[in-house]
């Protein structure tokens, strides 16, 4: 597949990845590709400019920054987006494969067609009037300081009532996230429709994480109010007697990765369990500018 339209996505409030960016946009114009931005952007890289929704018109759509970055990315496109090449900067960046400085490596690559694609499953999820795709997770969370009380039921038949502090329903892709942090597995194969459903929080020990394949899982709140959190982005408040009903999507994510230049697997897990904190320390202590 060739490229020749562009859409590029960058971390807004980092001097540094605004740099990368720059640089970015000046190689790919340099090799005449049309380059767009988004809007946000287009104050930084004085250009042509396409929001998230227009995003879809571009053949290769590139986002330099961290997964929270992506994730907005998604929210504000409903998942309509063309190939994804990323680049993570200082943080873990688990859903864009790539360093950002190795950047021209990368793309020369790409730009001469020796690349590969991975295909990442979504979840999708309905809230009384509200519905729409996820990347990472959809979460019902009690209100600060207190308790939920809900039912979870697979394929509409009941299967816990759980008192905590809610409940975390992760895609593949999401199970490295939030999901993990509160004990849940890692799912290797983010190509698969499945879910992963994990309980923070929960009063009795007998409520375990879930894996469920191809199911639709909801949750009905049952006393006090709760909030609905997707992806980290998009907040509602749910009442009592509210439901959440999310299954596996029939939509996903393509990614584009240069094999070579990809962060291994087990080093980004190996970062996430033991080191996460001090990485984040060192590297921001490192941090450079790039080089023109």
């Amino acid at each position: 597949m060739s490229f020749r339209k562009v859409w590029m996505k960058a971390r807004a409030n980092d001097p540094v990845v605004l740099e990368h960016a720059r640089l970015l946009y000046r190689y790919l114009t340099d090799r005449g590709l049309d380059v767009y931005v988004d809007p946000l952007l287009g104050h930084v890289i004085p250009g042509r400019s396409l929001s998230e929704l227009e995003a879809r018109e571009a053949d290769l759509g590139i986002v330099v920054g961290g997964d929270g970055t992506l994730l907005r990315t998604v929210q504000k496109s409903n998942a309509v987006l063309p190939p994804i090449l990323g680049f993570s900067s200082d943080s873990l960046g688990y859903l864009l494969p790539h360093r950002v400085d190795v950047a021209r490596e990368v793309l020369e690559e790409v730009l001469r067609g020796n690349y590969s694609e991975r295909d990442v499953a979504l979840g999708e999820f309905i809230a009384g009037e509200r519905a729409g795709v996820f990347l990472n997770e959809v979460c019902v969370w009690s209100e600060p300081g207190k308790i939920v009380e809900f039912e979870v039921l697979l394929n509409d038949e009941s299967l816990y009532r759980v008192r905590g502090d809610g409940v975390i329903v992760a895609t593949p892709a999401g199970s490295t996230g939030h999901a993990f942090s509160y004990g849940g597995p890692v799912i290797i194969d983010t190509g698969q429709r499945a879910l992963e459903v994990v309980f923070p929080g929960a009063l009795s020990p007998l409520i375990r994480p879930l894996i469920v394949h191809g199911g639709s899982i909801a949750v009905k709140v049952i006393a006090h109010p709760a909030n609905l959190v997707v992806d980290g982005q998009v907040y509602s408040k749910l009442q009592e007697a509210s439901k959440v009903t999310v299954r596996p999507s029939s939509k996903s994510l393509r990614f584009i990765y240069v094999e070579k230049y990809e962060t291994p697997l087990p080093e980004k897990l190996a970062r996430r369990v033991l080191d996460r904190g001090l990485s984040y320390v060192v590297s921001s202590l490192f941090k450079q500018t790039p080089k023109p």
